[in-house]
């Protein structure tokens, strides 16, 4: 066996991949299988790479150089906030929670919100593709053969998936990366899925780029290994006049689309 020939079949065993999975992949399997070693690859040498740049001692020391960059390129920065943010997100790389909090740190409200959200729809919408990609049919052929629990789940969800994806996002109970592949996995339609995302992020992107707002406050009283509360910070921030305001209104907008959904005459059965 030559050692070419163990790579061919080392890697698909990392991933669980036995020549059964291989040719469940179908005709675009190894090149399925290059992407996610890509994705995987990319996404591990940024957080190795820069990881460090998303701490409190990071932050702290590179603030005053940050700011000075952004005052200086007030077009170009913001084009690279929302670039850095689609990258993380499309590649489910760690740290969008800190980058959205550092959008608060360098923009000023309503822009830091506004250019987070355009940073949340993008790479929510690169990450469903690549996910969808990667490992969509295999994932959902599994799954709906050895689990009756996913069959029901994915049979609500395809159902009532705009309503299931804004309650996802809006409560933000679960992770931001965990609805793209979920959805992905599950098979929902792509227009409802930048549907609901763009309805279910604006709280989101409110809050955190505020809370990073209030981060900004605190860097100077931090230690360089002070552990900043997350969750403190949100709360900090749902405190806020505005993030009241814009809470109340998608909430009200939402429930007005949801009573009239429930007043919308069923489709008779033919």
């Amino acid at each position: 066996l030559k050692l070419a020939d163990l790579g061919t079949v080392r890697i698909p065993r990392v991933l669980g991949l036995g020549n059964a999975g291989m040719a469940s992949l179908g005709g675009g399997g190894a090149l399925r299988l290059v992407a996610a070693l890509a994705v995987f690859g990319i996404s591990a040498s940024l957080y190795i790479r820069f990881h460090h740049l998303l701490t409190i001692s990071g932050l702290k020391q590179n603030h005053s150089a940050i700011l000075a960059l952004v005052d200086a390129n007030p077009r170009l920065a913001p084009l690279c906030y929302i670039g850095t943010l689609v990258l993380v997100i499309g590649l489910t790389c760690p740290g969008a929670t800190m980058l959205s909090f550092i959008g608060g740190i360098l923009f000023q409200q309503p822009y830091a919100s506004c250019y987070a959200y355009l940073g949340y729809i993008i790479g929510a919408t690169i990450s469903f593709f690549v996910t969808t990609f990667i490992l969509g049919d295999f994932m959902r052929r599994r799954l709906a053969a050895k689990s009756s629990l996913y069959q029901k789940f994915e049979a609500n969800v395809r159902r009532n998936a705009f309503a299931y994806l804004v309650a996802a996002r809006y409560t933000m109970v679960f992770p931001f990366f965990f609805v793209n592949a979920a959805a992905a996995l599950v098979g929902v339609d792509w227009k409802t899925f930048v549907a609901a995302t763009s309805v279910s992020c604006i709280p989101g992107s409110v809050i955190y780029t505020t809370a990073g707002g209030a981060l900004a406050n605190l860097l100077h009283k931090l230690g360089d290994d002070d552990v900043v509360d997350k969750s403190q910070l949100l709360w900090l921030a749902v405190a806020d006049p505005n993030v009241k305001i814009c809470l109340a209104g998608v909430s009200f907008a939402l429930t007005v689309v949801a009573v009239l959904k429930l007043l919308q005459p069923k489709d008779k059965e033919t």
